[in-house]
């Protein structure tokens, strides 16, 4: 698996972990903000730099990132950042093989199959037809916020991908379910949405943070889905603040909860 290696050598460790369709390239400025640790930024299975090497499941991604961990991370073990089909990652890695995760910051996540499926499912083969289409990608690059600087490598990485690797992430994420091994994982987890988000990311964010042994909530205020290219200082200021047991930018809202910890 392509991994972009950047930072101070001998730091602490931090992974980052893209979304769908895009690949190391999204997280650009949290490297450079926080170059004083070592950053681990990866391409996952099927995408950017790694798009030879077949997607299988989030297990199987989940188990290659802990085995890089094991041999490239400062003291085997590292932060982690999850963003969309990263953050699903971050949950298989914190239920597979928590002992490499430091801590970790998801955003962008669900916790149960999504509804419409059907509906969502006939999208998703039009999306699948259209992924070599440069004006069709340039558009979901608009409709999905992202900034105007991230379009073209949005639209490269998109176009690389193949149908088979968008369809068998799609149907895996839209069937996805909180994983029950997690309520015995103490690792201390952030778990964001923009507050643009849609309803099942932010009731999600809601659960994690109500069910999960060690986990607190935030939400970016008018932040959408890749919220981390809309307002990357404060995202980084957050993964610093998190990663080093500090208090949590004062512009993070923090939803109403009721902590019922399993």
């Amino acid at each position: 698996m392509y991994v972009k290696e950047s930072g101070t050598q001998g730091a602490p460790t931090i992974v980052f972990l893209h979304g769908m369709g895009t690949s190391s390239w999204m997280w650009e400025a949290q490297t450079q903000d926080l170059s004083d640790f070592h950053c681990l930024n990866f391409d996952l299975p099927g995408h950017g730099k790694s798009n030879h090497i077949p997607w299988l499941s989030l297990d199987d991604t989940a188990d290659q990132i802990a085995a890089l961990i094991e041999t490239r991370a400062t003291k085997q073990r590292a932060y982690v950042v999850g963003l969309s089909l990263g953050a699903y990652v971050t949950l298989h890695l914190l239920k597979r093989h928590a002992a490499r995760v430091e801590r970790a910051v998801l955003s962008g996540v669900t916790t149960a199959p999504l509804p419409n499926k059907g509906l969502m499912s006939i999208q998703a083969q039009v999306i699948s037809f259209m992924l070599k289409r440069a004006w069709f990608i340039r558009a979901q690059a608009k409709m999905l916020r992202m900034p105007d600087d991230v379009i073209a490598s949005y639209t490269e990485s998109m176009m690389s991908m193949s149908r088979k690797t968008f369809l068998d992430i799609f149907n895996e994420v839209i069937n996805f379910r909180l994983p029950k091994e997690l309520s015995q994982v103490n690792v201390p987890m952030l778990v964001t949405a923009g507050s643009e988000e849609m309803k099942p990311v932010l009731d999600a964010v809601i659960e994690i943070a109500s069910t999960l042994p060690n986990a607190e909530a935030r939400l970016a205020p008018g932040g959408h889905h890749g919220w981390n290219g809309e307002a990357p200082e404060l995202f980084s200021a957050m993964l610093r603040a998190w990663f080093t047991a500090m208090p949590l930018p004062a512009e993070l809202q923090q939803p109403e909860l009721v902590r019922v910890k399993v």
